[in-house]
């Protein structure tokens, strides 16, 4: 298969429709308000529930119950809803898909460990944005799931393939198709409007030296997948753990102590996130 036969403009799989397209299309306008963004969530029930609970978790801490959409945006930030509403809406967009190769709920866990991590590593450097290394954690592996769905059957050639070798899968997936999921991933990033260093950082999470634009933001995201891996959080349907690149661990800056700590969040989070995302 060519890289356009997975990348299919027009197709449902690939782009947005209907309420889904209308909040995407808001959010990303950068010009929008906080009346403009509420009103764009609203257009979605579950997308709207899923904000709500959110913003009322102990994740944001708020000591009072957030009873409005509008006082959700107000008072979280206009930063921040984007990532959460964002999220919601990839999720439900691609729920109920016949994936073979992956179970949906572990594939989720672990892009939700990889965004948790990849945003505390954020917040470890003093990032000016960190929910937006988030969403690149969250989105990172999302190419995997367009590459499963093409394939269908096909699939387990793949696995197989993975297996006989005994390789990294994405490794198995370049000389089975001649690209991976992170080019289909950066492609359909490209397609829904996200933001260079975000289609960047879903590109070369598996090799960050190579960004030529965007390289700490990758390199988060390289380690938080590996890190992700290491602790058995969910998975995209890789069954060994990506080695981190030193250069790369030595650019973002990270301790070992800090590490533990950012680990030991992922645990607490990822339970709590799962429970409001993917119910």
């Amino acid at each position: 298969m060519r890289l356009e036969d997975f990348l299919q403009a027009d197709d449902a799989l690939c782009s947005f429709s209907g309420a889904f397209n209308a909040i995407v299309e808001r959010i990303n306008d950068p010009t929008a308000s906080v009346a403009d963004i509420t009103e764009a969530i609203e257009l979605d029930p579950t997308v709207a529930a899923k904000t709500l609970r959110l913003a009322n978790s102990s994740l944001y801490g708020f000591p009072q119950e957030i009873e409005t959409l509008h006082r959700a945006v107000a008072i979280i930030g206009l930063q921040q809803i984007r990532q959460i509403v964002l999220s919601t809406v990839v999720i439900e967009h691609f729920r109920g898909l016949p994936v073979i190769g992956v179970d949906m709920s572990s594939f989720w866990r672990h892009s939700l460990a990889t965004a948790i991590i990849a945003r505390g590593i954020a917040r470890f450097r003093r990032e000016a944005n960190v929910d937006r290394l988030y969403l690149f954690g969250l989105l990172h592996d999302i190419g995997r799931l367009i590459l499963f769905l093409r394939l269908g059957r096909d699939t387990e050639d793949l696995i197989n393939l993975r297996e006989r070798d005994g390789e990294l899968l994405f490794v198995t997936e370049q000389r089975f198709l001649g690209f991976d999921h992170t080019t289909i991933g950066s492609g359909l990033l490209e397609q829904w409007g996200m933001t260079p260093a975000h289609v960047e950082a879903t590109r070369y999470h598996h090799d960050p030296l190579a960004a030529p634009a965007f390289p700490v933001e990758a390199g988060i995201v390289h380690v938080a997948d590996s890190l992700a891996n290491a602790l058995r959080l969910g998975s995209s349907g890789e069954r060994m753990v990506p080695p981190v690149r030193a250069e790369a661990f030595e650019r973002i800056g990270l301790e070992t102590a800090a590490c533990e700590d950012i680990a030991d969040t992922a645990r607490e989070q990822l339970d709590q996130l799962a429970r409001i995302l993917l119910d």
